[in-house]
């Protein structure tokens, strides 16, 4: 039985063998291990370039370039080159590669032309990875005279403004120019306008101010350093004045009696601008109703210089707000030089005070006795101020704080320091015309709600004799409405009767009280009442507060100096000594 046990563990053993070493078991793990998922790995893409285009252009030539965008996840560095030589090279972090063409003439590389260059710009990335483009730049002789772009001939009416000739002009290589006028004036036909170098920049004159019933030929000549030149005409005729004056109509004007400012605005235009005169009838008007003294009649209006700062236009302005009451026909009437006219009329109507002055005041509000920083204030819409009163009403009296004459301006007082109560404040406020507003504003002050304020409790002890102190109490103790009273109570443990003292302001609303004196070993007990000056008194009192007295040391010499005495004496005696000896021994 035995023996069949172990040839059946012995079977078991090798099995187990078999299945490990066995091919087949290996290949299985094999296969079972590749199944297991991988993170993919992306590696960066390579770097990309454009391709700009070739460039051709005449010898002289600035501002010329080749610009390549390239991109990079992982952008490194550079390099370019100009006829398989290095040129350029750096860092590259992914930005536009500009190569500026102006170095072929610093390093005369264009005195056989035409000539020809191949820039070819590589850029590479962290892995090394590049991209490549190339491009030809050919540089040819200046053959050509400068390109003349010329505006149209035009006209303008004599005497406006902005008028000029601008030539667009393309030269790689300019020297020199010269603008001349021809005309049919009868004398003086013929002038240089302006002549100089040139920097190759377009040229603009100014042809402002020329004759009417006349034609002008302006004519630009430029050159350039080669001995090429080009010219540019143009003829400008210049028209007579047969335009009238230009002017806006503002819409009719209405509002109250003696509102405002107000003007009547127009805007106008000549380009010959002589004079212009502002005629005004009285349709009806009333010479005694309101402050005359205030008002007046309209007055016409002749301005023989009639001119603009603006070459475009101006404003004619005419101010209406001080007229009587009444209607009113504004009629304007401008001229040019060549006695061309426009007219415009506005009509005025100045109408009656109807309104009462419009009163803003302050809401109703309250605050606590003894708080500061409140104020009335009162502003009006009115046209015709006259008068204003403002009364105080307590509950039981009316008083009069201000009154006076009126011009419209804003009022204001001071409403702190109030007793408690509730107050109404009535601002009544006239117009010329005898109508009436007014504003209630009530005040309200309540009793003060905040305690006193007593802290920053100290005791002083003070040595007297060898077996007693004196006591000081002091406190730090404030209120909004001031103090009343404040006083002190106390008693010991040796005495129990109990002591009242008003306490003594020192400074900065610190009060203190001496308590007497009191032997070593005796405890005190005191409290502080303190009443505020409100109307209701308000007292603040602190719990009953004990202190023990306790032994203090008198004003002796201090124990460092009377070991330095001793140390002293010591030395001394041990000088002494050794002198007697020495002494004593000869």
């Amino acid at each position: 039985m035995l023996q069949n046990r172990r040839v059946k563990l012995a079977a078991g053993l090798l099995l187990l063998t078999w299945l490990v070493i066995s091919p087949m078991t290996t290949g299985l793990a094999v296969f079972s291990m590749n199944e297991t998922p991988r993170d993919k790995v992306f590696l960066p893409a390579a770097p990309v370039i454009d391709s700009p285009d070739d460039l051709l252009f005449e010898n002289g030539s600035l501002g010329e370039e080749i610009r390549w965008n390239a991109t990079s996840d992982e952008p490194k560095n550079y390099s370019i080159s100009r006829d398989a030589e290095l040129y350029e090279s750096g860092a590259w972090d992914g930005s536009e590669i500009v190569v500026d063409l102006d170095h072929i003439y610093d390093e005369n590389l264009t005195h056989t032309l035409p000539v020809s260059f191949e820039f070819v710009c590589v850029v590479f990335d962290m892995q090394n990875e590049s991209a490549i483009d190339t491009v030809i730049v050919d540089v040819i002789a200046d053959e050509l005279g400068p390109i003349i772009v010329a505006p149209a001939n035009f006209t303008y009416e004599v005497g406006s403004f902005g008028h000029e000739i601008t030539w667009n002009i393309t030269e790689t290589n300019p020297d020199t120019f010269n603008v001349t006028r021809q005309s049919n004036e009868p004398v003086n036909n013929f002038t240089v306008v302006v002549d100089g170098d040139w920097d190759g920049s377009n040229i603009t004159v100014n042809v402002d101010g020329l004759n009417a019933s006349r034609w002008y030929l302006y004519t630009l000549f430029v050159n350039d350093t080669l001995g090429h030149n080009s010219t540019s005409i143009v003829n400008v005729t210049v028209l007579l004045d047969l335009t009238d004056p230009t002017i806006t109509s503002p819409d009719d004007m209405s509002f109250e009696f003696g509102s405002g400012p107000f003007l009547v605005e127009w805007f106008a235009y000549d380009s010959n601008p002589l004079n212009y005169t502002i005629e005004v009838f009285i349709q009806y008007n009333d010479t005694e109703y309101g402050n005359v003294s205030e008002f007046h009649s309209p007055q016409n209006v002749t301005q023989p210089e009639w001119e603009f700062e603006d070459p475009e236009g101006g404003d004619i302005r005419y101010e209406v707000s001080g007229l009587f009451l009444g209607n009113y026909t504004l009629n304007i009437t401008l001229y040019d030089e060549f006695d061309h006219n426009a007219t415009d009329s506005v009509e005025v109507n100045i109408y009656r005070d109807i309104r009462a002055p419009e009163i803003n005041a302050t809401e109703d509000f309250s605050y606590e006795e003894g708080y500061t920083g409140y104020s009335l204030d009162w502003s009006a819409n009115e046209s015709n101020p006259r008068f204003y009163n403002l009364t105080k009403f307590d509950g039981t009296n009316t008083t009069v704080l201000l009154n006076g004459t009126w011009r419209g301006e804003n009022i204001s007082i001071n409403v702190d320091g109030l007793d408690v109560g509730t107050y109404t404040f009535n601002m009544t406020m006239l117009d010329f015309f005898n109508q009436t507003a007014f504003a209630i504003t009530i005040v309200e002050v309540t009793p003060d709600a905040h305690l006193p304020l007593v802290n920053e409790i100290r005791v002083f002890q003070a040595y007297t004799t060898a077996t007693s102190n004196n006591v000081t109490v002091q406190a730090y103790v404030w209120d909004l409405n001031k103090i009343a009273s404040i006083t002190i109570e106390w008693y010991s443990s040796i005495d129990e009767d109990v002591n009242t003292a008003d306490m003594e302001l020192h400074s900065n609303d610190f009060y203190a009280a001496k308590l007497g004196e009191y032997s070593h070993g005796v405890t005190v007990y005191y409290r502080i009442t303190a009443i505020d000056n409100s109307s209701v008194n308000n007292q603040e009192q602190t719990e009953w507060i004990e202190v023990d007295v306790i032994p203090l040391r008198g004003e002796t010499t201090p124990v460092l100096l009377w070991v330095g005495i001793l140390i002293l004496g010591t030395l001394s005696t041990l000088a002494l000594l050794v002198i007697y000896f020495r002494t004593k021994t000869k």
